[in-house]
């Protein structure tokens, strides 16, 4: 079994508070694998399955861009979509 994955960990809190809050969870818990910053929007937008699969090829090409680090959205798509789209 992979460790890294199994013990992996979200934490979340303020953008200004990162820096503290991972110095004294690796004081506790040892060097962590990653700290970073990760953009949460605070409205979402809910698209319909025609939208929904043109943003899934879009994610898709973006995913196969080497050059492409990290991609943030705003979008919701719901479940029924969500396995039509996987589903085909």
């Amino acid at each position: 079994m992979d460790l890294s994955i199994r013990n992996r960990h979200a934490i979340v809190c303020a953008f200004e508070s990162l820096g503290s809050v991972a110095s004294a969870l690796e004081r506790k818990l040892g060097e962590a694998q990653s700290v970073k910053a990760v953009w949460k929007p605070n409205l979402t937008t809910p698209v319909d399955e025609d939208n929904a699969q043109t943003i899934m090829k879009m994610l898709a090409a973006l995913e196969d861009d080497d050059d492409v680090q990290n991609v943030y959205a705003n979008f919701e798509i719901s479940d029924e979509v969500l396995k039509k789209l996987t589903a085909a």
